[in-house]
């Protein structure tokens, strides 16, 4: 039985943490036993995994200077015994591997999810990739980006992209709630995402703007929230836009709104392998999103869904227009979609390369 520790900075909902979950809970239990601890708090997915029957440990860290939080990860590194140390996120991953000095644990495995653009962070990467044994990259765009930006080598770095479950889209889900406000019958483009600068809304906004002035009946639904909110809302007054926008707030369940959307928007400045865009495919819907990343790995042009140049508003207005204009290619670019996530992106997949990335590593 080999034990694994997972080490992440949040359990909020978020795609890392999704991933988290659904990959420490479908491990095959007769060959792994898993164990996650949160650098901050435990949030709704620590919840989750309790309910599970996993053991999540709290080490709530206040600042890198926490000495106690630094003594409490230790003394559960010791506790647990892993075989693999897991980490998640970019904070994670630094703490980790350096609690994990001199612990004797066997393989340390960290998570890269996204392209970190931040120069600090790129710098730290660098100087600590010595301390880890693998780095699994949720994309082939974040594997080649982490290579020549953080310097790490080729041969640590394995792509593991991420899954869903299509099936979650078969279940049945409850209507849109009247705050929603979306008119029946009405084109919904939704934005599923925090509020900021990485994912980009105030693009999407200014594409919205442009979209509503050919097809004045739209709506554009933006379900999350974050820092750039109330610029979001000030942009959208000053635009004249504000009455074709919803903002939705935080969803702990997207699925009613997957369901209703006629698209999904995403106009990210930078991205790893972005969930909304998986999750949208999976319930056989088709999404436009800006070339960033490893959207072009799960978008194919044309086929799934369309892409844009990064930052081209006019480019990104005119493929949302051109899915509103046509629901046959709305349902031919959905459908291929959803067969794309059944053969290339499914949970099942995901968790096996894990599994088989923990025995590879333990064994050697």
């Amino acid at each position: 039985m080999r034990r694994i520790f997972y080490l992440i900075t949040e359990l909020e909902i978020g795609g890392a943490e999704k991933a988290l979950y659904e990959l420490a809970t479908r491990l095959d239990r007769t060959r792994f036993e898993p164990t996650v601890a949160c650098l901050s708090g435990r949030g709704p997915i620590g919840d989750r995994l309790k309910e599970k029957g996993i053991e999540v440990i709290p080490i709530d860290m206040r600042g890198w200077w926490d000495l106690r939080a630094w003594l409490r990860l230790r003394r559960a590194l010791r506790a647990s015994r892993p075989h693999v140390l897991h980490t998640f996120l970019f904070h994670a991953n630094l703490v980790g591997s350096l609690a994990a000095i001199r612990s004797g644990i066997g393989t340390k495995i960290a998570s890269i999810r996204v392209e970190e653009p931040r120069r600090r962070h790129l710098w730290l990467e660098c100087l600590t990739q010595g301390l880890t044994d693998v780095f699994t990259c949720v994309s082939e765009s974040a594997r080649q980006y982490t290579r020549r930006r953080a310097h790490v080598p080729l041969r640590k770095l394995v792509v593991v992209p991420n899954g869903v479950d299509p099936s979650d889209c078969d279940l049945p889900v409850l209507a849109p709630p009247p705050e929603w406000r979306l008119p029946e019958g009405a084109p919904v483009v939704a934005f599923v995402g925090r509020l900021d600068r990485q994912k980009n809304p105030l693009l999407l906004l200014r594409a919205a703007a442009r979209v509503v002035r050919d097809a004045p009946e739209t709506v554009f639904a933006f379900a999350g929230t974050g820092p750039l909110e109330a610029r979001c809302r000030a942009e959208a007054d000053r635009l004249d836009i504000s009455d074709s926008i919803r903002w939705l707030g935080w969803q702990s369940d997207i699925r009613p709104l997957l369901a209703r959307m006629d698209l999904v928007a995403l106009p990210s400045s930078w991205e790893g392998m972005p969930n909304v865009i998986l999750e949208a495919m999976a319930c056989g819907k088709p999404s436009v999103a800006t070339n960033v990343g490893g959207c072009a790995e799960l978008i194919i042009a044309g086929e799934t869904g369309f892409l844009a140049p990064p930052g081209d508003e006019a480019a990104l207005a005119e493929r949302i227009l051109r899915l509103l204009r046509d629901p046959e290619l709305r349902r031919r670019l959905g459908a291929a979609a959803r067969e794309r996530v059944k053969r290339e992106f499914s949970i099942a997949a995901m968790v096996k390369r894990n599994e088989s990335l923990y025995e590879k590593q333990s064994a050697e």
